[in-house]
């Protein structure tokens, strides 16, 4: 049986969905994440009389995987949980720069209430740039189709950080990527308390999404490490754990994001759950429902050099 864990190697993600298409209407929200795309939920049976519709797809596609997967459930007058059966689809994708078809596999999933999933699949690394056609057949010709559209390879290079406050190291993201997604910035910081003898370590993660600024060639997010530092300050001070004569040591700043194609863009900018799981409100998937993305995921790690941390009013250990 195929594992089907979250999309992107780097993310642990739960059980998938429970077999209505109501359940799969309340993931959603979190495939539009494209963390934990696979997540349980709980909703009720949910009725769509009248539509031509045929099949419901949800996934990503991404080339930090060695395998693709792509949930899919059939839309029927009455929509019911998945029996333990072989779905009647036939499911390919089509690399539509080489031209290769894949026939991909069906993997049904018994969930712990009982109820099924079926988990398309092909073993192969998605490249980046290209576009996959995916396409899922009925036995009398109805299908559901979509367009999934991997960005083109990118990297995270940090830039020289002007003189003058605040301090502020620019990271570039190299790459015409079309959306960045999920952008936070984690300090990873010691401190003492001064009521305890030993130093701690601890991490702060701040949202970067409302300030990456589009620029030639790629965008550029402008990492605020005074900001960082007063931040982290006022919580160690709130929590009555600040030491001034130790300070605040910073170990490491980690930036993570994920590069999206241009289908990942909810309604006003705004993933929110309620408005996501309306019928129609994302989702690009021709002749069906649902949403198949295209994205990876992108780290970088490092430490400024000490004068750029102690301008910033963090402590260096030298």
């Amino acid at each position: 049986m195929l594992d089907p864990r979250g999309v992107f190697p780097t993310e642990k993600s739960s059980n998938p969905g429970g077999g209505t298409l109501g359940k799969v209407a309340r993931f959603l929200p979190v495939a539009c994440l494209l963390v934990g795309l696979l997540g349980g939920c709980d909703a009720d049976v949910t009725a769509v009389l009248g539509t031509d519709r045929v099949f419901s797809m949800y996934g990503v596609i991404t080339p930090q995987a060695d395998t693709q997967k792509v949930l899919v459930y059939p839309i029927e007058g009455f929509l019911r949980p998945a029996q333990a059966e072989p779905l009647d689809a036939l499911f390919t994708s089509t690399d539509m720069q080489s031209g290769e078809r894949r026939v991909w596999r069906d993997s049904l999933k018994r969930e712990a209430n009982d109820q099924y999933t079926h988990i398309f699949w092909s073993p192969f690394r998605a490249e980046y740039g290209h576009t996959y056609r995916l396409e899922v057949k009925r036995s009398d010709g109805a299908t559901s189709r979509v367009d999934a559209v991997v960005p083109p390879f990118s990297e995270l290079v940090e830039q020289e950080t002007p003189e003058g406050l605040p301090v502020i190291t620019p990271i570039l993201v190299n790459g015409e990527v079309p959306r960045l997604l999920k952008v936070e910035v984690t300090y990873v910081y010691r401190f003492r308390d001064p009521a305890a003898p030993a130093a701690q370590t601890k991490r702060l993660s701040l949202s970067y999404d409302d300030r990456i600024e589009r620029v030639a060639g790629g965008w550029l997010i402008p990492v605020d490490l005074s900001q960082g530092f007063q931040t982290i300050r006022s919580q160690l001070v709130q929590e009555g754990t600040f030491d001034r004569t130790f300070g605040i040591r910073l170990t490491q700043i980690i930036l993570r994001l994920i590069a999206a194609n241009e289908e990942w863009n909810p309604p006003d900018g705004v993933f929110e759950s309620e408005v996501l799981v309306q019928p129609g409100t994302l989702s690009n998937v021709e002749d069906g429902f649902g949403f198949v993305g295209a994205g990876y995921r992108l780290e970088h790690m490092w430490l400024p050099l000490p004068e750029v941390i102690e301008a910033a009013g963090f402590t260096t250990d030298g």
